[in-house]
Parts: structure tokens; sequence; C-alpha cells
């Protein structure tokens, strides 16, 4: 009798622990419902975007696409074709687009599906990893910023921004499956190197994890030291592909802003653009096509934009140390210290990258923003359900309003570039590839202008001086076309402006 009522006590005392347990796995899996659905709508009208851009160049002239039976190939060559050169190694992408060539007999419409899948794979694992971190609203939260934030659009709607969301879908899968002591995570990290050599910032972001997350640092980390030597054997062999593949070229060319400049200038105009970061995860509301001069211009000396830059990172690495030492708030400690990790590869602190900033490669880096945003909501909206539900909503819709407003952007090469004249007349790449759209036209005197006012933005470019070489041959000026030529030979010995 007494076992009985016991018994009866104990059910009755479950009862509703198994019922929150049941209710909050359902809310978590309508939250991840909704946010899968709300990334594949916002993009919707991706599917009404052409070809455009490097899209010409990697895909519809690239032989290893266009056949998909030599796409095999890709393993063994860069990614970029040599006719344009650019080096880096992503074969995986180049399979992925010779299925899609192969499938669809080239039609862009479904390129762009694919596309919005791959994202969608992404916003279902930041969800997953969400989850594990955060209460349900904060992770459902930070699924629905990450299917719908505004950076992404370039990565999304651009067809060669593929490499982004898959890059991202590996990387998520390997910190997964680390998290579960899973032997499959060097795996994902190989495909994941295989897609965009980025990835490699997995191997930070798992010890990160492992040192900020797990209350056991030492006991987990003798745990997985079979993983941690699986991610350095992907690496060394990784690196071992790259010294044959790249033995007589460069793995990559530098963005044009940083040819001629010294390290501690480098250094400048790399705190110049962390003000832009910072913003770009934030508040998108102004976007750009293109960052090269001037719409960050490349200076020398100290300028307001860089103390800013210095302030912002002094201020950041200040808070994380505090949230991480103390162990006061260590998911947001990972948040935070996710965004430096994977701007890392492109930061240009170590080294140059191929871009002094583009919104695509903000794709993994807005992760950390967005699981900052989620582990802020469900400490501060406790209490306040009502005002944060709104403001929660308020910022999604804004963002998905954002995102689908953005997407025409990539339509083709000209709305592209009538888009980025428009909103950023002060950029020299809008006037570089307008001239040479013009040129390709054969109007050759609206060329020759543009590719004039491209040199005046940023004469340090020896590629405008060579495009307006050419350019003054074919309207038979041999005489201009040799004093471009000479001017392109020292257009990186121009010192830099000074603000």
């Amino acid at each position: 009798m007494t076992g009985g009522v016991l018994k009866g006590r104990v059910d009755t005392l479950a009862a509703p622990v198994l019922l929150d347990v049941v209710g909050r796995a359902r809310i978590g899996r309508m939250a991840m419902l909704t946010a899968v659905i709300t990334a594949l709508l916002v993009y919707g009208n991706a599917m009404s975007n052409g070809f455009a851009l490097d899209d010409g160049g990697v895909i519809v002239g690239n032989p290893l696409v266009t056949s998909p039976a030599s796409a095999w190939r890709a393993f063994a060559l860069p990614y970029w074709p040599e006719t344009i050169g650019g080096g880096q190694y992503r074969p995986l992408g180049i399979l992925s687009f010779a299925l899609d060539w192969g499938i669809s007999g080239g039609d862009p419409r479904w390129f762009h599906a694919v596309n919005v899948m791959w994202h969608a794979a992404a916003t279902v694992l930041v969800w997953v990893l969400a989850a594990e971190l955060l209460a349900p609203v904060g992770a459902a939260l930070a699924a629905l910023l990450f299917a719908v934030h505004p950076v992404h659009v370039e990565a999304v709607s651009n067809v060669v921004g593929r490499l982004e969301p898959m890059a991202a879908v590996f990387v998520l899968a390997a910190l997964l499956a680390h998290r579960r002591g899973s032997w499959t995570a060097p795996l994902w990290l190989a495909l994941g190197l295989l897609s965009k050599e980025s990835v490699v910032v997995l191997v930070a972001l798992v010890a990160t994890n492992d040192l900020l997350l797990e209350r056991d640092r030492r006991a987990v980390v003798r745990a997985r030291r079979w993983l941690y030597a699986g991610y350095g054997g992907v690496v060394l062999v990784y690196a071992l592909v790259l010294l044959l593949v790249f033995r007589d070229q460069a793995l990559s060319s530098p963005a044009r802003a940083f040819v001629g400049v010294s390290t501690m200038e480098r250094l400048g105009i790399v705190a110049r653009v962390i003000p832009h970061y910072v913003r770009l995860l934030v508040a998108p509301a102004d976007l750009s096509a293109s960052y090269a001069p001037n719409v960050i211009a490349p200076v020398g000396g100290v300028s307001l934009d860089a103390l800013l830059g210095i302030t912002l990172l002094i201020a950041g690495v200040a808070g994380v140390a505090t949230l991480a030492v103390r162990r006061r708030w260590p998911v947001m400690a990972f948040a935070l210290v996710w965004v430096p990790i994977a701007l890392a590869p492109v930061s240009n602190v170590l080294f140059e990258s191929g871009v002094v900033l583009a919104e695509r490669t903000l794709y993994l880096a807005s992760i950390g923003a967005c699981l900052a945003a989620g582990a802020a909501l469900a400490r501060i909206g406790a209490g306040r359900t009502t005002v944060v539900a709104v403001v929660a909503a308020t910022i999604v819709a804004a963002f998905a309003i954002r995102t689908w407003t953005r997407t025409p952007v990539w339509r083709d090469d000209r709305t592209w570039v009538l888009t980025l004249l428009e909103q950023h007349p002060e950029s020299y790449e809008a006037h570089l590839t307008a001239g040479r759209v013009l040129a390709g036209a054969n109007a050759l005197d609206e060329a020759d202008r543009e590719l004039t006012i491209a040199r005046r933005i940023f004469p340090r470019d020896a590629l405008i001086f060579r495009e307006a070489a050419a350019l003054a041959d074919r309207r038979g000026r041999p005489g201009q076309a040799a004093a471009l030529r000479d001017s392109a030979r020292v257009a990186h010995t121009l010192p830099l402006p000074r603000r």
C-alpha cells in the first residue's frame, strides 16, 4: 500500500516535468521549422537571378563545370581557371556546380535553388547548436536571425557565393559532432576544407568550445584527444595537397588595395574595417555590393575610423576576457569569440586576403552574432515576454524585408554595376566594371570615361591602367597606350593618401 502511494506521488511530481520537456521539444521543433520556412521564403525571389560576375568564369566558362564528366580534375587544379588566375583550392565547390550543370543543363534557377537549400541546411544546424546552448526562445531568435540576416544576401543570391553556406554547414556539422565526441568530426572538417580553405578555423572553434563551455576542461580535452589528432592529420594532408597543387603558383592573390603597402599601413586599413564588421553584423541597413576603394578608402597614417576600430577591438577583448575568466556568461563569451575566429582568414591581419571586406565573408561569422543575440534575449527577456517578443519580431521582419529587397542586386552584371554606381559612386570598382561592360559593348568613348574616373579614384591599381591601355590601342592611340602601360608599372609605388 505504501509503495503504491509513494509511486503515485512520484508519478504526480514527474508528470509536470515530463510535460515541460515534451512542451520544450515541441516548441523547439516548431522554431526550427519556422526558421527553415522563413529562410526558404525570404530568398524566393533569388530564382529570378541569372549568372552574375564571377559566375561567368567559375561556372559558365569553366569546362570543369560545363563538362561534368571532367569535374574530378578539380581536385588537382586551383579553384579559379588559369585564364582568370587567383588560385585557391575548392574542388568540392566545383564538383557541386558541375553536378548542378549536369542536372539542369545550365539553368541558373536550379543553381539558385540549390544555394537556398544550402542556406536552409545551415539554418537548421544553427538552430541545433543554439538549442544546445540557449533556452528555447533564445535558440529560436538565433535561428530566425540567421535565416534572414541581410549580410548573407551576397553568399546566397550570387551562385558562386554558395561556398560560404557550404563551409558553414560543414563547420557546424563538425562542431556538433565534436561536442558529441563523434569520430565524424574530422571527416566534416575534411569536406569543409575541400569547399573553402577558411574552414580551418574549425580547429580554433572546437578548442574554444572545450575551454569556455565545458565544465571540466582537462577531462574533456583528454577524452577528445583523438579528435584533435584527427583534425591535425586532416590539416596536414590538406597542407600537403596545397603544396602539390600550388608548387609553382600563388595560393591566392591579395586585394589590390594592399599591393605595395607596408605591414603597418595594412593594419591601419584593417582597423578602419572593424567598425564596418560591427555595423554589418548588428545593424545591416546600409549594404554595399563592393567595399573596394573608396567605399573603404585605403589611407595611410592615423585616422578617426582606425581609432574607432582599435577602441572597439580593445573593448571586445576586455569584455570577452571578463566573461570567460570569471565564467559569468560562457555562452556569450563563446558567441563573441566566434566572430573574430571566423573572420581571421579574411581579416588581413596575419596576411593579405583577396578582399578588404566582402559581405559574403561574414556568413560564418554571423553565426556568432546570432548566438549572441539569442543569449541576450534569453537573459534579458525573462519576465518581459510580450515586449521582448514584439522587439524580436520587429527585428526579424526588418531583416527579412531588407534581405528580400537586396537579393535582386545579383540578377546580372548590369544590375550589379548600376546599383553600385548609384549607391557608391566613389567606388573605383564600379567604374572599372562599367568600363569593361561598355568596352565589351563597343562603346569605347564611354568606356574610356569610366576607366578615367576609376584611375582618378584609385590610381594605385595597375590593372586599370592596363585595361585603359588596351582600350587606347582599340581606339588607335598608341602613344596614349604606351604612357598608360608605363603608369601601370609604377602604380603600386604611389603612396597611400593621408587623412
